[in-house]
């Protein structure tokens, strides 16, 4: 990793403890600069404002998650077990991040359009990941043949639908905490329903 990639690293995560604890609307550069120990102009030499480092440092961090998390899972024994494990910690991971930075509609358009951009080419690598531990799963004849890639976009498709939709619901109803329970339910659910179809 070289000097750049240290320093915007550092910047990242100093940011992070800023975000958590005031929140993306009410972190200044100031606050992040100050927790780094750099000087608000050096920031400026690393990024443009604080909605690009939250948008890199938060996908950065959520690679880093993600490749660990898909290595726990191949510990796990069975399909429907593993990815049951990973759509579960997935959820956990993303609604962790959406709550500790709860930002205002402003905000959010802003950073959306960057953050989806990014987000879809970690999701298409998700995505290609859960394909790749069905197809296993058919080789083994733990499962009868059916469309990978398919059935991976539709259950990591299925997750972010069910965790918008109680999000969406919270921010019209204006409530300040999220939820998430019912979601998780129906995930579980609705993996169980799909492998007893798929199974032998």
């Amino acid at each position: 990793m070289n000097k750049r990639d240290l320093v915007k690293k550092q910047i990242g995560k100093g940011a992070m403890q800023c975000f958590e604890k005031f929140g993306l609307d009410k972190t200044t550069l100031e606050d992040i600069a100050q927790t780094v120990g750099l000087n608000k102009a050096s920031l400026y030499y690393y990024y443009k404002n604080k909605e690009d480092i939250f948008i890199e440092t938060a996908l950065r961090e959520g690679e880093d998650y993600i490749l660990a998390l898909q290595e726990k899972v191949q510990q796990k024994k069975g399909i429907e077990s593993q990815v049951a494990y990973y759509m579960q910690a997935r959820f956990n991971y993303y609604k962790k991040v959406l709550n500790m930075n709860r930002v205002s509609t402003d905000t959010l358009n802003k950073i959306l359009p960057r953050f989806f951009e990014l987000y879809d080419a970690l999701m298409n690598r998700e995505k290609l990941f859960l394909s790749e531990l069905i197809r296993k799963a058919m080789s083994t004849g733990e499962l009868v043949q059916a469309n990978p890639v398919k059935l991976a976009s539709v259950l990591i498709n299925i997750s972010d639908a069910l965790k918008h939709s109680v999000e969406q619901k919270a921010i019209l109803k204006r409530e300040a905490d999220i939820d998430y329970a019912r979601s998780l339910q129906d995930m579980k659910l609705l993996i169980a329903l799909i492998f007893q179809g798929l199974k032998k």
